[in-house]
This record gives structure tokens, C-alpha cells and sequence, in this order.
């Protein structure tokens, strides 16, 4: 069994200048936004976030994992409790957004991911956590060991799903979906295990427990996984990017049968370090097309490069040029914003490793199948950024947390 100190890696971004980047504080201010202060949550670094309306009162709710300041390793459950208005003698008011830890047992960890899911087909939200756990200190060192669990949601009281079958995972990405048609919602995940890099498929078996599927795929430490139909026979296929054993960079689409039975197709994606590979349906023509980015190597170390790939609608890709600033070691996320029925993305990452202030976080808004800029934010090391609507009032919100020079933030910014 192996053993994981806390001296040991916390992916391999950590030992290059800690490249998993956002932005804070820079925006353009032709567009309608503000910055929302959040209270009743900490801010973490290794970290990740995601919302979801646990409990149906029309707001989305957050679950946090990541490290305090102090080195704490954190999990948690946060209600949003409301939208607190404070007036201040001439200026702009303060606007804070209010949440309140909703207690039940369960096992911080950071360096993972969070996953809102109904996994076990009762109509409400479960949570789906991977991370690195703390299982034992000692006076002079701490044990940390890799962690996939699963929360299920008793009508907004959650319960441990111990039996799950799933490996631990850190430096890893998880997500679920029904893989092969049964009507049960099935995982996919992959990082570092105890035993080395795993990647697979894992299917709900319809008592809490999963088994490996079918498909054999090469260990990975994960930092992108998306799933999506982008060939329309309608079952779920998925594209990951990440590191195998070898440390070698790869983004590999897979193309689902409907049996769960995974084949790679080669789209002409580039291997690039840190990736982040996502689907979207960026011309509005009913069919998910990707878009690529990650680090290329260059005289200056390595430097952001994004690719875009349009699919044909029978899952079929082809590069096209694209004018946006290439990104590594951070994301990309398509949502509908305004709701006006079309995608839009923030994308997030470091464009330069030689330059430290190359650290950066656009949106973009789609206007007629234009993008237009909207925000240009600053860097924050060791961060996670998601979309939501915090609110509930049908606008999506972006959610930032990480580390600014010798500090943790975490703050909204409202559209």
C-alpha cells in the first residue's frame, strides 16, 4: 500500500510555480457585473467547487474542498442563505453573499474534484468528491492517502456511501453519467491511487456499489474530463486530458457504443501539458465542438496555446482557427449566462510559465456567434473556479478561490 506524506507531490503543477491559475480584481467595465463578497465560506488553495440546490429552494447551494491558509485540509457543505445589501455613505454599496455550513460526517480533502449527480435516481442531488484525505499525524509528519467518495442525499440530509467500489484519487477529475442505457448513472474518474494512475469507467450496479467497465484505459493524473454525445446516436461519450505514467501530456477523445464499450477516435488533438479540453456547441449548429488548451514547450519553457475543433455532427472533428489567448493549467467552462440560448465560456490559466504576471481569466459572451471579451481578470495560484447561478435569479455567477501573493481569496462576480 502506498502512502502518501504531505512532503510528496500535490500534482505536478505544484513543482512548476503552482500553475493552476485564476483571476481577480481587473475587469472591463462596459459589461454588467459586480464583484460579490462571500461570507460564511473560507477561502482554500488545491481546491474545488462546485453548486448545486441540494435542498430545491431555487438557490444553488456550494460544496468546497481545498487547504486553508494553516495548511487545514477542508470539506464542506455551504446553504446560500441570501443576497446582504450594505449602503455606504458616497459609494457603490457593498454586496455580500451570505452562506451557512451545513454539518454532516464526512472527509476533507484537497488536490480532487466535487461533482452534483442524482447518483442513486431519487429526483434529488448527491455529491461526488475526489482528493487527497488526511488519515493520520504524527508529531513531525502527516499521512495523507487518496479519496473517492460519495454523498447521498436523503431528502437534504446526506449519508456515506461506503461501499461504493470506487478508487481513491487525487490529482485526479471525476464526472457520471449513464454510460450504457440502463437508467443508472454511471462514473467516470481517474488520478493518482494508492496503486499508481488510474482511469476508467465504473458502473452502478443499483444497490450503491459500482464495477469497472468494459473498457481498459491507460492510467492518467487528470486535470480535464468532460462527457457529452458529440456524435448524436444518443448515449455519452467523454474527452480527458492529463498526464500517463510516463509524464507524458495526452487529450484523448472516446466514443461510447451504448454498451458502455469505449473506442479512441483520433480528432488531430494536440498533447498538451496542463490540459484543459471541453465540450460546446460554439457555432450554435446542435453539435458539441471542442475546444483545446494547454501548454506547448518554447524557448521560454512552455506557453499557452488553444485550439478549436468543430464537429460535423456526426463526431467528426476539424481544427479551425481561433484568435483567443492560449491558456495552461486552468480550465474552461461553457454555460449559458444570460440565457439567451446560446454558450457562453470562462477560461482561465497561465499564458506564459517565464512570465509570473501571464496569469489570467477571460469571459466571453457569444454574440451571434461572436465572442465578445467581457472580463480580463488577474491571476490566483492553486484555485478553482465554477459557473453557477448563486442566487437563483436564472443568471449564472462565477465563483473564484485560491491564493493572491501571501493570501487566499474567495469572492462571486455577478452577471
Amino acid at each position: 500500500m502506498k502512502v502518501f506524506h504531505v512532503s510528496l507531490r500535490l500534482f505536478t503543477l505544484k513543482t512548476l510555480f503552482g500553475v493552476l491559475l485564476m483571476g481577480l480584481l481587473v475587469w472591463d467595465s462596459s459589461a454588467q457585473k459586480q464583484i460579490v463578497g462571500v461570507q460564511g465560506m473560507p477561502p482554500v488553495r488545491f481546491g474545488a467547487l462546485a453548486g448545486g440546490d441540494f435542498d430545491r429552494d431555487g438557490d444553488e447551494d456550494v460544496f468546497l474542498t481545498g487547504e486553508l491558509l494553516d495548511g487545514t485540509i477542508h470539506s464542506a457543505l455551504y446553504r446560500y442563505v441570501e443576497r446582504r445589501v450594505t449602503p455606504v455613505a458616497n459609494q457603490s454599496p457593498i454586496i455580500t453573499a451570505i452562506y451557512q455550513r451545513v454539518s454532516f460526517p464526512l472527509r476533507p480533502v484537497r488536490g480532487g474534484s466535487v461533482v452534483w449527480k442524482d447518483l442513486d435516481n431519487d429526483g434529488d442531488l448527491d455529491i461526488l468528491v475526489t482528493g487527497e484525505a488526511e488519515e493520520e499525524v504524527t508529531t513531525d509528519s502527516r499521512i495523507l492517502r487518496p479519496a473517492t467518495d460519495i454523498y447521498i442525499n436523503g431528502n437534504g440530509t446526506f449519508f456515506v456511501n461506503g461501499t461504493s467500489g470506487l478508487p481513491g484519487v487525487v490529482n485526479s477529475k471525476a464526472d457520471a453519467a449513464d454510460f450504457n442505457g440502463d437508467g443508472l448513472v454511471d462514473i467516470v474518474l481517474g488520478g493518482e491511487s494508492e496503486n499508481g494512475r488510474v482511469f476508467g469507467v465504473w458502473l452502478n450496479t443499483g444497490d450503491g456499489n459500482y464495477t469497472h467497465g468494459p473498457t481498459s484505459f491507460d492510467g492518467l493524473l487528470v486535470t480535464s474530463l468532460d462527457i457529452e454525445d458529440m456524435d448524436a446516436d444518443g448515449d455519452q461519450d467523454f474527452i480527458v486530458g492529463g498526464f500517463l505514467e510516463s509524464g507524458r501530456p495526452t487529450v484523448r477523445l472516446f466514443e461510447n457504443d451504448g454498451a458502455a464499450n469505449f473506442v479512441e477516435v483520433d480528432a488531430g488533438l494536440p498533447e498538451v501539458y496542463f490540459a484543459s479540453a471541453g465540450f460546446g456547441d460554439i457555432d450554435f449548429d446542435h453539435d458539441p465542438d471542442l475546444l483545446v488548451s494547454g501548454g506547448k514547450l518554447s524557448p521560454t519553457i512552455l506557453r499557452g496555446e488553444t485550439a478549436l475543433f468543430r464537429n460535423d455532427g456526426a463526431g467528426n472533428f476539424e481544427g479551425s482557427p481561433t484568435s483567443l489567448v492560449g491558456l495552461f493549467g486552468g480550465g474552461s467552462l461553457f454555460r449559458d449566462m444570460d440565457g439567451d440560448l446560446d454558450l457562453d465560456f470562462v477560461t482561465w490559466g497561465q499564458e506564459d510559465l517565464s512570465d509570473p504576471e501571464s496569469q489570467k481569466l477571460f469571459v466571453f459572451e457569444n454574440i451571434d456567434l461572436s465572442f465578445l471579451q467581457i472580463s480580463s481578470l488577474r491571476g490566483m495560484l492553486y484555485g478553482a473556479v465554477n459557473w453557477f447561478d448563486s442566487d437563483g435569479n436564472g443568471r449564472l455567477d462565477i465563483m473564484i478561490t485560491g491564493q493572491q501573493e501571501d493570501n487566499l481569496i474567495i469572492t462571486l462576480f455577478e452577471f
